[in-house]
């Protein structure tokens, strides 16, 4: 007994003398939380709190004052809930009084050299966890996305996983401002789908909506965050959208008894009703810290507190090994267990790993010990049918008597209650119905909303006045109806569309025979026949069998003539591509070549002319009035319109397009507005009308009225969505029911029926228009290119007979080669003259004229000496300029370098 007493005496000093130590917090001013756990828990841990605020500006300035008032306090160390440059000054001061100072932030701005205890997770476990989670989900391709303002030292190991370029492409992206749709956006148009988060708490809200209302939230996305305070947030809205997102929790809610005190005596504090799971991580490692403290004191006997002054640069003697003393005692705190390194940071950390389903939140493993241990268990989805809230309920459903979505039913017989009512809407309900249990009655409401002098009308007013549980019809989901009222998930996408009257046939057009070919392939047809002309002329001008005798009777001319002029060139071309032939005849092998390529590009050519002219000759078109929404507004006798009140005319009204604005104006002004889509139908059928509607009601339409059409694209897209009163608990089973059928299937099916087979729909059958194709060049490219491969092949051919005939004159006459070859082309360019003088000296002392004529028996003319050529040499009058430079063949050779031709 008296060994009790003393126990109980012991342990009240004890306490006692834990009263007497102050700890010092500093927080920002308007972390009201923060400021609430660090008193609530000291108070539970037996110190004396004493808090500083730190407004956003000025506050390096206001730092110092706070620290040093602290210090004169005698605080026994310092809580730190700035982080930044804040925490730099009070690193600093601590240091040199040598006060401990804990931070319970995440802060890049942390220096291996500074003297604290980080109780937030250090970037190397950030490091670990998140390269496990990416080598773990198999992600070859990831972007990484971080709050600006934010390092990524915490994701340094993705990012040297990137250096691989073979097996990982990794994307940065930075989200700067309040609004980052702009970024996301861009991140979906380029196909991204795997997603790795750093961003701060405070911010982690704003990005996942934005994200699921720029589309980032599909059953193809995958994101990590990063953040511990993930599960805190309410993602009720998110589990059933499909998307994969994994993310931490570092309170371990089944083994600590603390958690569940701690949070009962902070919901007594605020008035709040908290669970320990909402609770952010940040208010538990204020409770953590001060128990970091209280564990290091009860090791450290002995302790004293003692006011130090900063302008004194004062030391407490006991501040080294108290910090010492929490660097090394392992303390379990409410985020499990404190271990810190020597440099005062927490390593060694136990994460759960979770992961959001559509059952909610699920733990799928754990991080310890630096090892990823995932143990996935089978959780399925809870069955909506069983407990749930809507069973044996019956709920007022508004409905509207619009086809296909609502029908007053035929019968020869009286109907009375819900069997009054067919229709898709009808049966959408029904089935919602079957998997949620619940009964339900209709009411016709024919008025969507609208809001008129601040107050709604029809559908709205009724669920807002709780006169009705749901509203199901062409109900579009609009953010002015948001405001007022909640939507389930979207069963149906639309868009506005142009419902307008089939033209009738139009004959062909006088000259639709040309329309065959495109305009580039007649450009290319022109000028390919210009340019072969050309290619005829030089190539029948180089080869020399081009070259003939004139006058076949004259066995040795001294002209020849070549048929090759541009008439005659340009004459075979187009003669071949009417198939009608000509005289002109090609003699050398290259012209030959070139001129059969030729025809079988005509061939090539005609054929697919002819093959394609008679469908634009027979088939007869339809010529639309216009073609777009822009073509409409410019054309002067066709009006149009819209139903009025409904989401259609409100975006044209909404829209900040001119051309939209303007059309407005227009209807209204003009009475081109309708009461309802069946007089809108009407009006285009009997008259020159455009009328603009929902794109899933013109395919209704069209279904049962084959003479009307949809002319252009959607203006807008939006969504159909069962409409309920705002923050009704009806939503998430909604939402969930109408997944399921989603997931079967079952709404396309209902809209098969409703569209296609019921109520006359099916009658027209599929429209196909009939598009006549014009040949491209990509349909010819082939053609042209065997043309221009066989005419380059022709060139080459000629270009080697030139040379070599080039090569045998300049052996023959003694020339250089080069020589020949100048001459020769300068008379093959000139494309001018038909007549080529042929090349032999003139009668000299040394020799006769038949003698020299003997030596050029070798040419290719292979003419005969004739014995009537006694025309005077002097016909091609040539001038000698004879120089002690020629060689014993001197007058052959000047003949030959002085040589002209005509």
């Amino acid at each position: 007994m008296v060994v009790k007493i003393l126990f109980l005496i012991g342990v009240l000093a004890g306490c006692g003398f834990a009263e007497e130590y102050r700890i010092g917090g500093i927080f920002y001013e308007d972390a009201e939380d923060l400021k609430v756990a660090f008193a609530l828990s000291a108070k539970m841990l037996n110190f004396t709190p004493s808090i500083r605020e730190v407004s956003k500006r000025g506050e390096i300035l206001e730092v110092r004052q706070h620290v040093c008032s602290l210090a004169e306090e005698s605080v026994i160390g310092i809580i730190d809930g700035i982080g930044g440059r804040g925490s730099e000054i009070i690193q600093s001061l601590c240091d040199s009084m040598e006060l401990p100072h804990v931070l319970i932030r995440y802060d890049f701005t942390y220096s291996s050299d500074w003297s604290l205890l980080n109780l937030y997770p250090s970037p190397i476990v950030y490091n670990k966890v998140v390269e496990q989670m990416v080598l773990r989900k198999e992600w070859k391709n990831f972007t990484i996305m971080y709050i600006r303002g934010r390092s990524l030292f915490r994701l340094h190991n993705l990012l040297q996983m990137g250096n691989d370029t073979d097996n990982y492409a990794i994307g940065v992206r930075e989200l700067s401002g309040k609004d980052y749709r702009d970024v996301l956006i861009n991140a979906k148009e380029n196909g991204y789908t795997n997603f790795v988060v750093d961003c701060p708490s405070r911010h982690l809200e704003q990005l996942l909506l934005q994200a699921q209302q720029v589309g980032l939230m599909a059953d193809e996305h995958s994101y990590i965050i990063l953040s511990p305070d993930l599960f805190t947030l309410d993602m009720e809205r998110y589990r059933y959208g499909g998307v994969n997102m994994t993310g931490f929790r570092l309170m371990d809610l089944k083994a600590s008894e603390n958690l569940w005190e701690f949070t009962e005596h902070y919901n007594a504090e605020t008035g709040k009703t908290m669970l320990p799971e909402q609770l952010k991580t940040e208010l538990l490692l204020v409770y953590d810290a001060i128990q970091v403290f209280a564990g290091a004191l009860q090791k450290l006997k002995g302790v004293e507190a003692q006011p130090l002054n900063c302008e004194n640069y004062d030391a407490w003697m006991y501040g080294s090994s108290l910090l010492n003393f929490m660097k090394t005692n392992k303390v379990e705190g409410l985020t499990r267990t404190l271990l810190f390194d020597g440099l005062g940071e927490r390593t060694d950390v136990i994460f759960d790993v979770l992961e959001l389903t559509s059952s909610g939140n699920q733990t799928i493993g754990t991080w310890k010990h630096n090892k990823l241990d995932i143990q996935r268990p089978f959780v399925p989805d809870a069955e909506l049918t069983e407990n749930t809230a809507l069973k044996n309920k019956t709920l007022k459903v508004l409905i509207t008597t619009t086809g296909p979505y609502g029908y007053l039913k035929h019968s020869d017989q009286k109907l009375e209650g819900n069997d009054r009512y067919e229709g898709f809407s009808i049966d959408l309900i029904e089935k919602i119905s079957e998997i949620l249990g619940f009964s339900y009655e209709f009411e016709v409401e024919e008025d969507n909303g609208k809001l008129v002098g601040g107050k709604w009308t029809g559908m709205p007013r009724k669920l807002m006045d709780d006169e009705a549980d749901l509203a199901i019809c062409d109900f579009t989901i609009t953010a002015l109806r948001q405001s007022a009222i909640d939507f389930s998930t979207p069963f149906m996408s639309l868009g506005i569309g142009i419902l307008y009257k089939e033209p009738s046939k139009q004959p062909p057009e006088m000259f639709s025979f040309m329309a065959v070919f495109s305009k580039e392939v007649w450009y290319y047809m022109m000028l390919i026949q210009m340019m072969l002309g050309g290619v005829m002329i030089f190539v029948g001008r180089i080869s020399h069998k081009e070259w003939q005798n004139p006058v076949p009777c004259i066995e040795q001319p001294e002209e020849l003539s070549n048929q090759f002029s541009f008439a005659n060139s340009v004459w075979l071309i187009i003669g071949s591509v009417m198939q009608q032939g000509s005289e002109i005849a090609p003699i050398a092998v290259a012209p030959r070549m070139i001129t059969s390529i030729w025809w079988f590009f005509t061939m090539v050519m005609v054929a697919s002319y002819v093959g394609t002219l008679v469908a634009f000759l027979t088939v007869e078109k339809n010529v639309l009035p216009f073609q777009n929404v822009e073509e409409l507004f410019r054309h002067k006798s066709i009006s149009y319109g819209a139903k009025k009140g409904g989401s259609t005319l409100d975006f044209f009204m909404q829209s900040k397009n001119e051309i939209y604005q303007r059309m407005y104006q227009k209807m209204t002004s003009k009475g081109w507005l309708v009461g309802n889509n069946a007089d809108g139908v009407n009006l285009v059928e009997n008259s020159t009308y455009a009328f603009f509607m929902e794109s899933t009601s013109i395919e209704y339409t069209m279904e049962r009225h084959c003479d009307l059409l949809q002319i252009g694209g959607l203006l807008d897209q939006k969504s159909y969505g069962i409409g309920m009163k705002k923050n009704s608990t009806l939503k998430v089973y909604i939402d969930r029911a109408l997944l399921i059928l989603k997931e079967r299937g079952e709404i396309q099916k209902l809209k098969d029926i409703w569209w296609k087979e019921k109520r006359g729909g099916g009658k027209c059958g599929e429209k196909h228009a009939v598009e006549e194709k014009q040949l491209g060049m990509k349909n010819m490219l082939g053609a042209f290119v065997v043309l221009g491969v066989g005419c380059g092949l022709g060139v080459i051919i000629s270009t080697l007979d030139m040379l070599w005939g080039v090569f045998k004159r300049s052996v023959k006459y003694g020339t250089t080669f080069k020589y020949e070859l100048v001459e020769e082309l300068k008379f093959a360019l000139k494309f001018s003259g038909d007549v080529k003088p042929v090349k032999r000296p003139q009668k000299t002392m040394e020799g006769s004229f038949e003698a020299l004529a003997e030596a050029e028996g070798k040419d290719e003319v292979k003419s005969l000496k004739s014995h009537q050529s006694g025309r005077s040499t002097s016909t091609h009058k040539t001038h000698h300029s004879h120089s002690s430079r020629h060689s014993s063949r001197g007058l052959s050779v000047a003949f030959a370098r002085q040589r002209e031709y005509s």
